[in-house]
């Protein structure tokens, strides 16, 4: 209840700018400061994609408030290892509500594809990215030079292995690397990975479980940097150190994937 009365806080009180003006930036953004509200930046249009970037976004946003409220200005922060599971957390609760108030076989193909192609995207892409950068750093230290032509062998030879696709087929895929600022960052691909899994785990304890596996959840979120990352998640109720929480998000995938792939021999999403 304390979480949906700070969400109703935000919504009613001017702490989202929807409206696109000009010179205003695209994309969405949750932002502010230790001693402001956790504003919202984003360009509004009522489309799913929308809705779920606005939750997205909240999930930021109220972690930003609960940690702001419950720490010192030392511990007012939160590492990107812990951020991405906050805000994937919220997507995949929006998920469980969504096909829980699906009205038809058409609604719910079209939730269970948003939900496949975002896991696709965020857990099993940014691992392939997070495997090319590492093949790269090692390579580096290898004294390997890493020219334009091998980055993008490598690259080419890395999305054969994962899709399948003969690299000759899909001749320009070589050079989707050099477009991928994340590459330039602090090694924070595999986050989305870890975070978008944990953030799978989490919905499914706080939608199915009981009242503590929603306090547990407001104590990570209220934590902050008070401790190291995996000790914050851990107070969540999970432990990333260990495998579970990543065989639960993927059982959560397979039971979504058999579904759609029943409405497809249905011929649900040819209607």
């Amino acid at each position: 209840l304390d979480y949906q009365a700070r969400v109703e806080e935000a919504l009613s009180q001017g702490w989202i700018d929807v409206t696109a003006n000009k010179g205003k930036r695209s994309g969405a953004y949750s932002g502010g400061s230790y001693d402001t509200k956790a504003f919202i930046l984003l360009n509004w249009q009522d489309t799913l994609d929308n809705l779920y970037t606005l939750v997205h976004e909240m999930g930021h946003s109220m972690h930003s408030t609960f940690t702001r409220e419950n720490q010192p200005y030392v511990y007012g922060d939160y590492s990107i290892f812990l951020a991405e599971i906050a805000s994937t957390t919220n997507e995949n609760i929006m998920t469980e509500t969504l096909l829980k108030e699906a009205k038809d076989g058409k609604e719910r193909f079209a939730l269970l594809n948003y939900y496949l192609d975002s896991f696709k995207g965020t857990v099993f892409r940014q691992a392939q990215f997070a495997e090319f950068e590492q093949a790269i750093h090692e390579a580096d230290a290898k004294g390997q030079v890493l020219t334009s032509q091998y980055l993008n062998e490598l690259y080419a030879d890395l999305n054969q292995a994962y899709y399948g696709l003969p690299k000759e087929d899909n001749p320009q895929i070589q050079y989707e690397w050099a477009r991928i600022p994340h590459f330039y960052y602090n090694f924070y691909v595999y986050q989305y990975a870890t975070g978008f899994a944990a953030a799978s785990y989490l919905a499914e304890k706080i939608v199915h479980g009981n009242q503590a596996d929603k306090a547990r959840y407001l104590d990570y979120l209220k934590a902050g940097s008070s401790a190291y990352p995996l000790e914050v998640i851990a107070k969540a109720g999970v432990d990333m150190t260990q495998a579970d929480y990543l065989e639960g998000a993927f059982q959560v995938f397979a039971k979504r994937l058999e579904e759609l792939e029943s409405l497809v021999k249905q011929g649900v999403h040819r209607e």
